[in-house]
């Protein structure tokens, strides 16, 4: 695979992502669930990219984990995750974000 077509797919990924969550705002979705959605969409994805793909758009300020306020899950695949305000706007498509953009 190419570098542009796994940018691409990355980029796909994460707007999915961005996307499933849109769908329960403002309620959270447990990681375990998130991960169940996406190996749906694509049966090579694994946990590790979807903690890769989280942590990304965490740090882009897209989304932050819930339980983090109540002193945080154990397990990865147990913690909360749900949309910000600007994830929201992303994943709405009212506002771009060019790393998001293929």
């Amino acid at each position: 695979m190419g570098k542009d077509t796994e940018a691409a797919k990355i980029i796909q990924t994460r707007t999915l992502i961005l996307s499933n969550l849109n769908r329960l705002y403002p309620v959270a979705v447990q990681v375990r669930t998130l991960f169940r959605v996406m190996i749906a969409f694509d049966e090579h994805y694994d946990l590790s990219l979807l903690a890769k793909d989280l942590a990304y758009l965490k740090a882009k300020g897209f989304l932050f984990y819930v339980d983090e306020a109540i002193g945080g899950a154990d397990r990865f695949v147990d913690k909360c995750v749900s949309l910000t305000a600007e994830g929201k706007e992303i994943a709405d498509r009212t506002q771009t974000d060019p790393a998001l953009e293929i």
